[in-house]
Formats: C-alpha cells, sequence, structure tokens
C-alpha cells in the first residue's frame, strides 16, 4: 500500500507540474498569435486579459473572439489544464492524507 501512496502522489505532482507547463507554453503561443495577427508585442496587457479572460465567460475583446474561432483546439488545453491546476492539490492533498492517517505511509 505504501507503494501505491506514492505512485498515486507522484502521479499527481507530475500532472500539477504538467499543467503549471502547459498553460505557460499555450499563454505564450496564444499571446504570439495574437502579436501577429493584430500587432504590438506579445506581452501588451490587452492580449494577456483576452487569453485570462477565455473561459471565464462569453468573449468580449475582438483578440478573445478571435482566438475562440482560430484556436479552439488549444484553449480546450488551456481549460484541462485549468481544471488540473485547481483540482491537482486538493488531490494531492486528499492522498496524503489517506497515506498518513490510514495507510501509515510516513
Amino acid at each position: 500500500m505504501t507503494v501505491l501512496f506514492w505512485a498515486l502522489a507522484v502521479i499527481i505532482v507530475f500532472a500539477i507540474a504538467l499543467a503549471a507547463q502547459m498553460r505557460v507554453m499555450i499563454s505564450m503561443v496564444l499571446r504570439r498569435a495574437l502579436a501577429a495577427k493584430f500587432g504590438g508585442g506579445p506581452n501588451d496587457v490587452e492580449y494577456r486579459a483576452a487569453i485570462l479572460s477565455l473561459g471565464r465567460g462569453p468573449a468580449d475583446t475582438e483578440a478573445a473572439k478571435y482566438l475562440e474561432t482560430d484556436y479552439p483546439k488549444p484553449l480546450a488545453h488551456m481549460k484541462l489544464a485549468r481544471r488540473v491546476s485547481l483540482a491537482g492539490p486538493l488531490a494531492l492533498l486528499v492522498v496524503v492524507a489517506i497515506g498518513r492517517f490510514w495507510l501509515g505511509a510516513f
């Protein structure tokens, strides 16, 4: 059971790290796409705000609408990475609590 606990803990930590990497990489690529389409630099505040607003409601800016129509798959990956970023630490906490109190792993 101890091996199962540590395997689950490592898998969850890997998923959290992968989700963080996915969020950074996809955000960077989408900001570069926006800069190529609308001009400016990839670090412009409006591009960051457009990517941050995606998935939180209807697209309200032209940049967000462009991303929703032309880049649906990267946006789906971004939403998945956001979900894992939010649920991963909770899952790790639950696994650690189970390992500590029921399995006696450490």
